[in-house]
């Protein structure tokens, strides 16, 4: 193993614990985790998204796979049994939980395909199958010293991009092409992929859609350009929105851009343990629209980690209330058609009295002018 991955190992018996903690809770002999980024959590084993299980008993940890991934999983966990079987898993799990008396199992009934429980159900007369979502992501969303680092690597990465951008970008480059140099300079230095694809390279008009992608417009002198985008690094995930001019910014876009960066620092200054994520969604919301009709309707931010897109949710209907640990995204955005638009995002670090801004990359208006 690599030094990483014997820092990574270190932190999996704590995981565990907490998971464990939820079978005794919800009375369960054990729990499947079916879900890719679940599994690597606690195991240390990425596989792919069909590649098997993860089964964790109060007193046994279990990779099911297949023979594709068995010695890869073999190789890459310490504390745990690798099992293999042939095409046949829901065959395979009725002879083990047998084997280990196992008669009540909880599931990961949000990501469980209908298939493949069915299939399940079918050769496994003889257990309860309880539905439960979101029960390791409600784990995974407080992050651990070890997670903390990797978050910083990856946006540190993102932000040297979006530097690189800065100095890159020239009128008659279409969106496009933005889009591939930024995704280039990442790969080149170690991103393992993108955070998702296509990347949101907005130029004028574009920017006042959200999730507008990457076209073939041409950028021009005097434009506002919108670019949202992330990568990955050792699995875990960076989400960074800019805003650039290529040109000296006009009055009126000069003061879109400094309300939507006043209302970031708001939701930034707000943000610490035990705060509510509606609560903060709410301050902002209401902030942007005493100066403006069209302020942003998708949520203030995500939680960030090994997806883009996890809990804690900061949004007007949100029930979270932040711990210390959880990685955010805050991105509070105005967006006029025909006109524009302006979203600022940064990745936060929540601690007990406040955040930890982990994003660096440049908002001082003179430093996004080109």
């Amino acid at each position: 193993m690599s030094e990483q991955e014997v820092d990574l190992q270190k932190q999996l018996p704590k995981r565990l614990k907490k998971v464990r903690g939820h079978l005794e809770k919800e009375n369960l002999n054990a729990f499947l985790v079916s879900h890719q980024q679940n599994r690597y959590y606690l195991s240390g084993w990425m596989g792919d998204y069909e590649s098997g299980f993860v089964l964790i008993t109060p007193k046994k940890s279990f990779i099911l796979t297949d023979s594709r991934y068995s010695e890869h999983a073999i190789k890459n966990t310490v504390g745990f049994e690798v099992l293999e079987y042939d095409s046949q898993v829901a065959i395979f799990i009725r002879d083990l939980t047998k084997k280990l008396k196992i008669k009540r199992v909880g599931y990961e009934s949000h990501d469980l395909s209908v298939f493949t429980f069915k299939r399940l159900q079918k050769y496994n007369s003889h257990l309860k199958f309880i539905p439960i979502a979101h029960l390791v992501e409600d784990v995974r969303s407080v992050k651990d010293k070890f997670e903390i680092l990797k978050l910083k690597k990856v946006v540190e990465l993102a932000d040297q991009a979006f530097r690189h951008i800065l100095g890159f970008v020239k009128p008659g480059m279409t969106e496009a092409q933005v889009a591939w140099e930024m995704e280039k300079y990442m790969r080149e230095r170690g991103a393992e992929k993108m955070a998702w694809n296509p990347f949101i390279v907005a130029c004028g008009p574009h920017s006042s859609m959200a999730h507008y992608s990457a076209g073939n417009t041409k950028i021009k002198k005097n434009d506002m350009v919108l670019v949202d985008y992330g990568c990955v690094f050792d699995g875990y995930h960076s989400d960074t929105t800019r805003v650039f001019f290529v040109g000296n910014p006009t009055e009126e876009q000069k003061k879109i851009y400094n309300l939507v960066l006043e209302a970031q620092k708001l939701g930034e200054s707000l943000i610490k343990e035990g705060e509510n994520g509606a609560k903060v969604d709410k301050k902002v919301r209401k902030f942007l629209a005493k100066r403006t009709k069209y302020y942003y309707r998708h949520s203030l931010g995500h939680g960030v980690g090994l997806q883009v897109h996890e809990e804690p949710r900061l949004s007007a209907s949100s029930k979270n209330r932040l711990q210390e640990g959880n990685v955010i995204t805050i991105e509070p955005g105005v967006y006029i058609p025909g006109w524009g638009g302006v979203r600022l995002e940064d990745m936060v670090a929540v601690t007990k009295n406040g955040c930890e801004i982990l994003t660096k990359a440049p908002k001082d208006l003179k430093a996004v002018t080109i």
